[in-house]
C-alpha cells in the first residue's frame, strides 16, 4: 500500500461512513475510506430501505419492557434472544432497563428527534450534489392496524408523537386501501406519515455515494482496520497491509466499532441488534410506499428489485449463524396483509445493527482525543440518520458549530469511554 499518510481517515463503508467520507471529501478534504467489505455490503445493503423520520421513540421504554416477556415466547414475534447468549447480554440489558426510566427515554426521544427531523433535507442536499435524487422516494409511509382495539390502545402513543413534532395522520381502513389497494380486509385502519421516504435501493444508493465519493478525488481501500493508535503526531490506523498516520480518523464501522474502540482502551456496551429480510423479486402486486404492520412489526418496502419485506430484531450477538426462520416468519405476516402475495425466487438476508441501550448514537469527538471522531451505534436507523451524521461530522472538522446539540450523543456519556490510550 502507498498511502503513508493522509489529512482523514474514515473507518467502515456503510452508508453511515461513506455520506460523511462524500461529505468531507465535498468540503476539500484529503480522505481515505476503509472498510472490510466492499461499500454498503453489511448492514446497508439489506435494510428497509426506509427514511424513518417518525421513529422518535427509543426502544428503550416502559413499554417495551413490560412486552418482553410475551414477546420472547412468541416465535413468530418482533424479538428474540438466544438463551445462550443472555449472559453475556444482561449487562447490555440492565443499562437498557436504566435507558427505559421515563426521564431518560424522554431525553432519549428528543435527540432522535433532532437527528431525525433533519433527515429528509439532509439528503435532498446531498443526493442533489451527487445527482441521486432518483433513488429516494418521498411517498410517505403508511402502519397499518388489524383491529380496533389495537389502533385504539396506540392512541396514547400517536399523540406522544405528535407532541415530539410528528406529522400523521389517522386513517380508515377505507382510506389506507385508496392508498395502496393490495392490501385487503385484515386491515382495520392506519397512519399515514407524509414526511418520511424511502429508497428504492439501499446497496445501490450505498455504493453510487461511493462512487461520487471516488470521482471527487476520495480514495476508497478495501482492508481490514485491525486498531487505532493516538501519536503525538496524528492517529496511527494500523490495517492488514500496514500503518496508516491521519491527522483526524472518524471511526463510523458500525458492530465492527467495538473491537477498534477497545484498541483505544474504550469498552462501550455496543452490541448487534440483528435484522433479517426477505426479497421477493415477484411479489405479484404492487405497493408505492412503505407500509408497517403496527401488530406484527415488520415493514414491507416496494424497491426496484420487488417487494422487500424487513424487520424482527434478533439478540444474539456478532459471530453466531443467521436463523433464517426470521426471515421465512416475515412472509406469512405480510401474506395475511397482502392476499395473493408470491414468494417465487425469494431471498433471505440477515444484518447486524450496531446498538447501544439507550437507542442513540454516539456522534462527536473524544474529549481527551480531538483528532479521533465518533459517528456509529445508529442501530436500525443508520439509513435515516446518515445524511444528517455528515453534515455533523462536517461541521466538527470544519472547526463549525454544529446545527444541532451534540451533547447526548457524546462517546463519554458511558463510563468505559472516557480514558483514552495515547502512545508518542
Amino acid at each position: 500500500m502507498n498511502i503513508k499518510s493522509m489529512d482523514t481517515v474514515v473507518v467502515g463503508a456503510g452508508v453511515v461512513g461513506v455520506a460523511i467520507a462524500e461529505r468531507l471529501q465535498y468540503e476539500g478534504g484529503q480522505i481515505l475510506l476503509l472498510d472490510r467489505a466492499g461499500p454498503g455490503e453489511a448492514c446497508s445493503s439489506g435494510n428497509a430501505g426506509h427514511f424513518a423520520t417518525d421513529v422518535v421513540l427509543p426502544l428503550a421504554n416502559l413499554q417495551t419492557i413490560a412486552a418482553l416477556p410475551k414477546m420472547l415466547l412468541d416465535k413468530r414475534g418482533p424479538l428474540s434472544l438466544r438463551w445462550s447468549y443472555l449472559p453475556q447480554m444482561l449487562p447490555w440489558l440492565a443499562r437498557f432497563a436504566m435507558a427505559a426510566l421515563p426521564a431518560q427515554a424522554k431525553a432519549s426521544a428528543q435527540a432522535l428527534r433532532a437527528l431525525n427531523s433533519r433527515s429528509i433535507a439532509s439528503y435532498e442536499s446531498l443526493l442533489a450534489r451527487t445527482d441521486l435524487r432518483s433513488l429516494m422516494v418521498q411517498r410517505g409511509a403508511l402502519t397499518v392496524y388489524e383491529s380496533a382495539q389495537a389502533k385504539l390502545k396506540h392512541q396514547s402513543t400517536v399523540a406522544l408523537l405528535r407532541d415530539y413534532g410528528v406529522n400523521v395522520e389517522a386513517l380508515s381502513a377505507a382510506a389506507v386501501r385508496e392508498l395502496e389497494p393490495a392490501l385487503g380486509n385484515a386491515v382495520a385502519g392506519g397512519l399515514y406519515f407524509p414526511d418520511t421516504a424511502h429508497t428504492v435501493n439501499p446497496l445501490r444508493l450505498t455504493q453510487s455515494l461511493a462512487r461520487s465519493f471516488c470521482a471527487a478525488g476520495g480514495q476508497l481501500q478495501q482492508l481490514e482496520v485491525i486498531a487505532l493508535r493516538p501519536q503525538n503526531e496524528g492517529i496511527a490506523v494500523l490495517t492488514e497491509s500496514g500503518a496508516i498516520l491521519a491527522k483526524r480518523v472518524v471511526l463510523a464501522a458500525g458492530v465492527w466499532s467495538g473491537s477498534l474502540l477497545r484498541s483505544l482502551g474504550l469498552e462501550l456496551p455496543l452490541d448487534t441488534e440483528r435484522g433479517y429480510h426477505l426479497m421477493l423479486p415477484e411479489p405479484g402486486l404492487q405497493l408505492s410506499r412503505p407500509v408497517t404492520s403496527h401488530e406484527r412489526s415488520f415493514v414491507m418496502t416496494p424497491m426496484e428489485e420487488g417487494l422487500r419485506l424487513a424487520g424482527t430484531v434478533e439478540l444474539v450477538g456478532l459471530d453466531a449463524p443467521p436463523d433464517y426462520g426470521r426471515s421465512e416468519v416475515l412472509f406469512e405476516h405480510a401474506a395475511t396483509l397482502l392476499p395473493g402475495l408470491h414468494r417465487a425466487k425469494a431471498t433471505r438476508w440477515m444484518g447486524m445493527r450496531p446498538s447501544l441501550p439507550d437507542s442513540l448514537p454516539v456522534i462527536g469527538t473524544a474529549a481527551a482525543e480531538p483528532r479521533l471522531l465518533f459517528a456509529f451505534g445508529h442501530q436500525h436507523l443508520g439509513l435515516t440518520q446518515a445524511a444528517t451524521t455528515a453534515e455533523l461530522i462536517a461541521d466538527l472538522v470544519a472547526g463549525r458549530a454544529p446545527a444541532i446539540d451534540l451533547g447526548p450523543y457524546r462517546i463519554e456519556r458511558f463510563r468505559g469511554a472516557r480514558s483514552l490510550r495515547c502512545t508518542a
